[in-house]
């Protein structure tokens, strides 16, 4: 290639061969597994905070969502992608927030190591690919999101309304894959299929990267001519692995449905009890 040629591959292997180092020295220095979790979480947020288009802010913490017995939280989701032009946390702390579902655009669980566990099992690692499909289960199913909007021909008057969105964009950035499975490609994409199959819908890991191996994505499906077994196809590619995360990363944020413009996230109604308003006239 000319010198005036564009050696995107080349950064993105200099940018792995970084990452393996930043672990090298986490796992060097740090002893205790939570601090080592977070040291590894910042790194990841770092890595997509420099590729990221400032509309996406990224955080740790929780997700709130509402059902029908009332607002619940998520479990702890360890890097959230949100709508920073529109939307804020609920509750904003020094170490976590939680973010309204309204404003959420998906989430990625790092892990140190990425393992598989047997069929036998009766309860699966927190570091599994099982673990992260149950998770992803539970967050996908999560697509109510309330908002107001006005009334035609009214300058003032408002209506609140619930729409079932896109469940959120979901990923799993591992430094590394433990065990025959995940070090075997043909192998861990047919686990997460066919896990993803006996959990049932909904499912779908957007993109699970292993860095020092391979990328795997659920394949997208066209819902209205799809049938039961193509929403748990899974592809994967050896080559270029952290370019194919961030290009796919980015498209799906891209293309995730944005609020039109005259709606407002009804943030209100995560309130226990909405505010009645008294109104006075004068006398």
């Amino acid at each position: 290639m000319s010198n005036n040629g564009l050696e995107y591959s080349e950064f993105i292997s200099i940018e792995k061969k970084a990452l393996a180092g930043r672990l090298s020295a986490v796992r060097a220095v740090l002893r205790h597994a939570g601090e080592k979790g977070r040291a590894l979480e910042h790194e990841v947020a770092s890595l997509l905070r420099a590729f990221l288009p400032n509309e996406y802010g990224i955080s740790t913490g929780f997700i709130a969502y509402h059902t029908h017995k009332g607002p619940k939280l998520s479990s702890q989701l360890d890097i959230i992608i949100y709508d920073a032009l529109r939307g804020s946390p609920l509750v904003n702390f020094e170490t976590c927030a939680i973010f309204p579902i309204e404003f959420v655009f998906g989430y990625i669980e790092v892990k140190a190591v990425l393992t598989s566990s047997p069929d036998t099992a009766k309860k699966y690692a927190e570091n599994s690919i099982e673990k992260c499909i149950q998770k992803n289960k539970e967050l996908r199913s999560i697509r109510k999101r309330k908002f107001w909007i006005p009334i035609p021909r009214s300058q003032t008057a408002v209506q609140l309304i619930e729409r079932d969105w896109l469940p959120i964009r979901s990923y799993i950035f591992a430094y590394n894959g433990e065990g025959k499975i995940t070090k075997d490609p043909q192998a861990m994409a047919t686990r997460m299929a066919n896990f993803m199959k006996l959990t049932g819908q909904p499912v779908h890991l957007h993109g699970v990267l292993l860095t020092d191996g391979t990328y795997f994505e659920t394949v997208p499906v066209d819902s209205p001519k799809a049938n039961s077994n193509d929403y748990f196809h899974v592809r994967y590619a050896t080559e270029n692995t952290l370019g194919m995360f961030k290009a796919s990363l980015i498209s799906a944020l891209v293309r995730f449905d944005r609020i039109p413009e005259n709606w407002v996230p009804a943030v209100d109604q995560y309130q226990a009890h909405v505010c009645q308003w008294q109104k006075v006239s004068p006398q």
